[in-house]
């Protein structure tokens, strides 16, 4: 299927239900031949540039710089793991506080995340290609490839849930899939995230289908376990299990939680930790339209 197949399908999926699929990557041409390792590495002022303003990344204005020298470096070596999940990483943190450029963020978060699952994980990007589901490709990822997996799996389904129910249903079971396996490869990828998505995910699914109340909170209480100073995770709780299942004095604590942190007591997440401050207030706001 070529460069970003999985995310290609999704989003036909999800725009074209009930429409024939598109034809199986066998009836394409095939992709061309992977670059050399050695040609993988971009030069390192777009990247040292970028590291520096996504190190700022809660002044907008740095965040926005950062993930323009990310591209800048994505361009000149497509499927560098240093580009590739440098641009993944900003573009989610993008897409998460700003909800205007949500939609359009998640799909190029989840496009770059590809690109570099494509160069760590050749057995990965084989299956895809030849029409083998998500499920069955993501065992195929090795430790290595848990960061992209996961950055693939979050901007997939962060594009569907920015378009609505109908993309949600259309890719919930390959991106679950896919943070699944990341989960088992590498759980402390983004403070405890596989862990933190699939409680929020889970948690709309019955429990016949390895959901519910009681699956999220052990993988909310497992991302806990992790990344114990990570807030975005007891944000995330709130926002989706104390909301679900209409527990106001939960979904109290948890913000009231998340509000009293000190973001320097953990100076590596402090950006997560403000974000998910400043997300807790606005989440506080709502809540009389939420109980």
């Amino acid at each position: 299927m070529g460069e970003a197949s999985f995310l290609g399908l999704a989003l036909w999926l999800a725009a074209s239900p009930g429409q024939p699929a598109p034809a199986p990557a066998g009836e394409r041409p095939p992709p061309a031949a992977a670059p050399a390792q050695a040609a993988l590495t971009p030069p390192p002022e777009p990247l040292q540039a970028a590291a520096s303003d996504y190190a700022r990344r809660n002044d907008l204005n740095r965040l926005d710089s950062s993930i323009e020298r990310y591209r800048e470096a994505s361009r000149l070596r497509p499927g560098s793991a240093a580009a590739e999940l440098g641009l993944a990483r900003a573009l989610a943190f993008r897409a998460q506080s700003t909800r205007r450029t949500a939609r359009v963020d998640w799909g190029e978060s989840a496009r770059a995340a590809e690109r570099a699952l494509r160069e760590a994980a050749p057995a990965w990007a084989a299956s895809i290609d030849r029409g083998e589901t998500p499920e069955r490709a993501a065992a195929l990822v090795p430790r290595g490839g848990a960061e992209p997996l996961y950055w693939l799996a979050l901007g997939t389904m962060g594009l569907a849930e920015a378009r609505g129910m109908a993309a949600v249903l259309a890719v919930k079971d390959g991106a679950r899939a896919m943070m699944e396996r990341a989960a088992e490869l590498d759980e402390r990828v983004d403070a405890g995230g596989p862990r933190r998505a699939l409680g929020a995910w889970v948690a709309t699914l019955p429990s016949a289908a390895g959901g519910g109340a009681a699956a999220a909170r052990a993988h909310f209480a497992r991302a806990r376990g992790v990344a114990p100073a990570a807030q975005l995770t007891p944000l995330r709780e709130a926002a989706t299990l104390a909301v679900l299942v209409q527990d106001g004095a939960r979904f109290d604590a948890l913000l009231r939680e998340v509000l009293a942190f000190d973001p320097a007591r953990a100076p590596e997440l402090a950006p997560e930790n403000r974000l998910a401050q400043r997300l807790a207030r606005e989440l506080a706001a709502r809540r009389g339209r939420l109980f």
